[in-house]
């Protein structure tokens, strides 16, 4: 009978992958080395990650899956538990401002991976449509039930989409900065904007 891979070797892949996140957060993407993950992860030598993964690439991969899964996972559940579009929005809002805030180091490997690699076969390092979808279904539940006005749906997701992905800068310029003031911030813009007369 075929299993999947051992409790040792999930943790070690994991052990990797943190150490990797916090690599790249903090010194980038360049310079990234086995040996420099292998340090930070306290393993004996890099060839330790050469036997869990394949290459780079496939770390990098199993890296920004993991932390956008978790994301949008977060992001997903919130507005699931939302009551209507308007709560759906400010749920979205804070779900994913809160997430970056308590995410700090994996938001700046995303933004890192984003700027310096591409998935193999891939135009990007991962699908930001994942982030859209949920903010999607609530921008077009909001026009269909009347209470968003009927702005463009997809324009209005991709300007939200840049908004709220302004926390990463705005918590670098200001390393205090208080999560659910920025998006009780955004939640009065938006909200404002999008409710129909």
């Amino acid at each position: 009978m075929r299993t999947g891979p051992s409790f040792t070797t999930t943790a070690r892949r994991a052990q990797i992958v943190e150490a990797a996140v916090r690599v790249i957060a903090r010194e980038g993407l360049s310079k990234a080395s086995f040996g420099r993950i292998a340090a930070e992860a306290g393993l004996s030598s890099a060839g330790m990650i050469s036997y869990h993964f394949a290459d780079k690439d496939e770390l990098l991969t199993v890296l920004s899956d993991a932390a956008l899964g978790d994301c949008v996972a977060a992001v997903e559940g919130a507005v699931a538990q939302a009551d209507g579009p308007a709560e759906g929005l400010n749920a979205y809002l804070t779900a994913f401002v809160r997430w970056q805030d308590t995410h700090r180091d994996e938001v700046d490997a995303l933004w890192r991976l984003s700027a310096g690699w591409k998935r193999p076969g891939e135009p990007a390092a991962f699908d930001e449509g994942l982030l859209r979808d949920p903010l999607l279904g609530v921008l077009r539940a909001g026009r269909e039930s009347g209470a968003f006005r009927p702005v463009p749906v997809e324009w209005t997701a991709h300007t939200i989409l840049c908004a709220v992905e302004g926390y990463q800068q705005a918590m670098h310029d200001d390393p205090d900065l208080d999560a659910d003031a920025y998006a009780a911030m955004l939640a009065d813009l938006f909200g404002r904007g999008l409710t129909a007369p």
